[in-house]
């Protein structure tokens, strides 16, 4: 069932759509913020999941995203990166304790990495795991024989295809020594 509705203080008019499981709870609305102009649908979760303001701005507050970092200026790391740190974290699919990503639904995610690490390398590489396991097109290398106690850089992005509950994770292939606080980070959201 659908009915329209308008609040009695005026927030807000436009249509609330009854459960499919035949109860009295009424749990999805769609309609117009009158205070603000802006148009809004929420399923029930009282957010306002997807929302076009009166200048054509389309937000959707509760959209899977995430950037992680290590808050601390240098950490050695042979194996997974757990970021035990987050700038945001919307939806929590981030897990600073292990340092994975989890897809809470099935769609496209874009992730990114930078940071700068420390020594000579030869034949260095970090990477994107999925599920635990090591995919192609998922390293990106780098070699620098003579850096010595200096810094270089790395970076890359990727987008992948991922099932709800399917998870990603940054490795480190060789003991490396990255820098943290503002020279690193790792982030995703979901593009759709």
């Amino acid at each position: 069932q659908i009915k329209l509705e308008s609040t009695g203080t005026g927030n807000w008019s436009g249509l609330e759509f009854l459960a499919s499981s035949g109860t009295n709870n009424w749990d999805a609305y769609m309609g117009m913020n009158d205070s603000n102009g802006h148009f809004f649908i929420d399923n029930n979760s009282n957010g306002n999941d997807f929302v076009i303001d009166r200048y054509g701005y389309v937000t959707k507050p509760s959209q899977p995203s995430f950037a992680a970092f290590q808050s601390q200026s240098s950490w050695t790391v042979n194996g997974t990166m757990v970021f035990g740190s987050t700038r945001h974290n919307v939806g929590n699919h981030y897990s600073t304790s292990n340092g994975r990503f989890t897809a809470p639904t099935t769609g496209s995610y874009l992730f990114n990495f930078f940071s700068i690490y420390k020594g000579n390398h030869t034949s260095g590489w970090v990477s994107l795991y999925k599920n635990g396991a090591r995919m192609t097109g998922g390293d990106v290398h780098f070699t620098y024989t003579d850096l010595g106690n200096n810094w270089d850089n790395v970076a890359f992005n990727q987008v992948l295809y991922l099932s709800a509950n399917e998870y990603v994770d940054m490795r480190s292939a060789q003991s490396t020594t990255w820098h943290g606080n503002n020279w690193q980070c790792f982030s995703g959201y979901l593009l759709g």
